[in-house]
């Protein structure tokens, strides 16, 4: 017989989070969001804002993935597109900003400016370094930049008789204000840096340096560039594609399913356990037996949540999955008990059901460690769905469901093509302007919720909030009521 648990699911949108005392020092400006994505080794990757974009083709595309970092979070690259594609957006996203760069493109002496040209549309970059090869680490005998020749007259010029030949240069630097100090010295925006026999070791530009100080909170890497993750799924050619963006230094892999608490997810995490050393995040669950599956499994994050999407219909043709408040409340449990049996904290990460700052509150107080969202970055110019202007004359964004008939991702929900059955929607949202204007306000926000909460970070949220389920009417009261908003043209009398 059918188990039947009486207890009622519940959404993040029925709880309140209740005030505490706020000393003179917790007002909003001195809390910090800071907090663990995933494991990595001993450690953690870590992020300045709880935020990640959702692996999905109308969201995360290169520009959401570096605002996002930029302003703190990460953004995760869908796995419906080929492999090189996937790649190649990695790429763009950790040459965005490198602090010191590694892999930029060098020039040879011998090649023309014509080649350059070629190169220079192609990637829109305009500052080259010459070296005797035309190989990174090589000696370096040469600058060249897009100001150094006349596209009209110097095709068949060689690099060599363009280039500038007075070099100004960092030797065996390692400090990024040292090499900032020297590039105001020299009034120059690019510093190669080399060793003490002239070998070419790395570059700094100031731009990435201005970039830096604009946004100090930044999501970065050892090398000090963005950090990004991308998403496979646990169909076994995805093998290649996870040692693929090893290879292109993603910073961490999520499993891209429906329903991490399967047999197909066990086989993915163990390979990928024994083959590449990136942190795995795995999932999507909502029930504490499918956290204990996924940590014993090996996984260094575990995503929460099923069928809450804004335009998900999983529950309504399969009636499979859980309120969000509910499956986090339960894996934060285990989570909690699991930390004590083995020492070992796994972060969670809330996916889905979250719609408003208020939701991003809630999820936080219950135990997530940070947000995967979709509609809520769908609505931003960076991401990756179309501007398009609706029936009402409204501009809007598309957004779709990976689910739905559009994105047709049998790779995720084990679909076979001849039988795919919608579990999403295909529709639009409103255009809100850019993340970077828009973000701060919200991470403020949340900011002043765990102030008022008592709370000076999100480990003392997780730790002392207190919550309360609302009742309907007091749900109603919370809301605008018993009044007409004023439009903004109107004007008091």
């Amino acid at each position: 017989m059918a188990t039947v648990l009486n207890a009622l699911s519940h959404s993040l949108k029925e709880f309140r989070i209740l005030p505490g005392y706020t000393p003179a020092d917790g007002s909003a400006p001195h809390v910090l969001l800071e907090t663990r994505l995933c494991r990595k080794g001993n450690g953690w990757i870590g992020l300045h804002t709880p935020f990640l974009s959702a692996a999905m083709q109308a969201v995360t595309g290169a520009e959401m993935a570096i605002a996002l970092a930029q302003l703190g979070g990460i953004g995760i690259l869908p796995v419906n597109q080929p492999v090189e594609e996937q790649c190649g957006t990695i790429r763009k996203v950790k040459r965005f900003k490198g602090g010191f760069q590694t892999n930029i493109l060098t020039l040879s002496p011998d090649q023309t400016i014509a080649s350059v040209v070629d190169i220079i549309n192609e990637t829109g970059y305009s500052t080259f370094p010459v070296t005797t090869t035309g190989e990174f680490h090589a000696r370096l005998i040469g600058i060249l930049t897009d100001k150094d020749f006349d596209i009209r007259r110097d095709h068949g010029c060689l690099v060599s008789e363009r280039m500038k030949t007075d070099l100004q240069a960092g030797v065996e630097i390692e400090s990024l204000g040292e090499a900032n100090d020297l590039m105001i010295k020299y009034g120059r925006g690019f510093l190669p840096i080399v060793s003490k026999d002239g070998i070419l070791q790395s570059a700094v530009f100031k731009k990435d340096l201005d970039k830096h100080l604009k946004h100090p909170g930044e999501s970065i890497d050892d090398k000090k560039r963005l950090l990004v993750g991308a998403a496979i799924s646990t169909h076994p050619e995805d093998r290649e594609r996870a040692q693929a963006l090893y290879e292109h230094e993603t910073d961490v892999v999520v499993i891209d399913a429906s329903d991490g608490h399967t047999a197909y997810q066990l086989e993915m995490i163990e390979y990928l356990k024994q083959a590449i050393h990136v942190p795995v995040i795995g999932g999507n669950v909502v029930t504490a037996d499918g956290f204990r599956f996924l940590v014993e499994a090996g996984v260094d994050a575990v995503k929460v949540g099923m069928g809450i999407g804004s335009g998900c219909t999983t529950q309504q043709v399969k009636a499979t999955g859980r309120g969000q408040a509910t499956a986090l409340m339960t894996i934060a449990q285990a989570r909690d008990e699991w930390a004590q049996q083995t020492g070992q904290y796994v972060p969670l990460v809330a996916d889905g059901g979250i719609s408003s700052p208020a939701d991003m509150s809630v999820a936080l107080a219950l135990g997530a460690d940070s947000l995967m969202m979709g509609n809520f970055f769908a609505r931003f110019t960076e991401s990756a769905g179309n501007l398009v202007r609706n029936a009402a004359g409204e501009i809007v964004k598309e957004y779709w469901m990976e689910g739905s008939m559009r994105a047709l991702n049998t790779r995720r929900y084990t679909h076979i093509k001849d039988s795919f059955f919608e579990e999403g929607i295909a529709g639009f949202v409103p255009h809100v302007g850019s993340l970077y204007d828009k973000l701060p306000t919200v991470i403020q926000m949340i900011r002043a919720t765990l102030a008022t909460a008592g709370c000076r970070n999100l480990e003392d949220l997780h730790q002392n909030a207190i919550l309360e389920m609302q009742s309907p009417n007091a749900l109603m009261d919370s809301q605008v009521h018993d009044m007409v908003p004023m439009n903004v043209d109107q004007q008091i009398l």
